[in-house]
């Protein structure tokens, strides 16, 4: 059974229909890379995976069980598909530990002492470990999205969804925070990633999908969309950029 099973997701923004019928599914220890344009639905597509956009139509299925449900716990959903964003949404009034450690303590119901143990641990693992103590607003850009996959990392989730970690960043910056998704890809990591970093998506990913225009146009392995994709669309797309 796979992790996350889409079927059919429209999403709408009153008359505009931005999401045209998504069907996919996430298996355990898959990567997966959604490229395409600005604008043919990525963000809004890997948001309606966590519900902070609601779908207009179709189901979403953690686990085989739907996740529109009004009984379902979302809470705890959450908990189990991180979420990693372009903008960081780290608390600027809060140190990096602190950040990492609320919502352990909140909804996983962690002890204080637990919860530093485990966020140093993680913070270590995306090279932020000397940072523990330092104040958010101090951080560059490429430390703040480190934190944040430290953080969401901390609820050990099934799951890691990533809308275009990199692109709020510098451009030297955006290598340290690939190179720590590479490493969570080969340890095993189910993640899905919204990303315009190609050759990234080309090296990391166990599937690829292009979206286009609200719809899944093509998916494939990396060499099947990248070296010999079908759609005359998708070979337009990727004509712009060199691996």
């Amino acid at each position: 059974m796979s992790l996350i099973e889409v079927n059919d997701l429209k999403k709408s923004f009153d008359n505009l229909e931005v999401l045209k019928g998504i069907s996919l599914s996430i298996n355990k220890g898959e990567v997966i890379s959604i490229i395409g344009s600005s604008g043919s639905g990525k963000s809004t597509f890997i948001r309606c995976l966590n519900l902070l956009e609601v779908p207009s139509s179709g189901e979403i299925l953690f686990e085989g069980k739907s996740i529109l449900d009004k009984k379902f716990d979302l809470n705890k959903y959450r908990s189990r598909v991180g979420m990693v964003f372009q903008s960081f949404n780290l608390f600027n009034n809060m140190d990096v530990l602190k950040n990492c450690t609320i919502a352990q303590m909140n909804v996983l119901k962690r002890s204080k002492q637990e919860a530093e143990k485990i966020a140093v641990s993680y913070l270590e693992k995306v090279g932020m470990s000397q940072f523990v103590h330092a104040k958010v607003t101090s951080l560059s850009g490429g430390q703040k999205q480190r934190v944040a996959i430290a953080r969401a990392l901390c609820m050990n989730p099934e799951v890691l969804l990533f809308d275009e970690p990199t692109s709020a960043l510098d451009p030297e910056m955006v290598g340290e925070v690939l190179s720590v998704i590479s490493s969570l890809s080969k340890e095993g990591m189910t993640m899905v990633i919204v990303t315009h970093e190609m050759s990234f998506a080309y090296e990391v990913s166990t599937k690829v999908i292009f979206l286009d225009n609200g719809r899944i146009l093509e998916q494939g392995t990396p060499q099947e969309v990248f070296d010999n994709p079908k759609e005359e669309r998708t070979k337009e797309f990727l004509s712009r950029f060199r691996r």
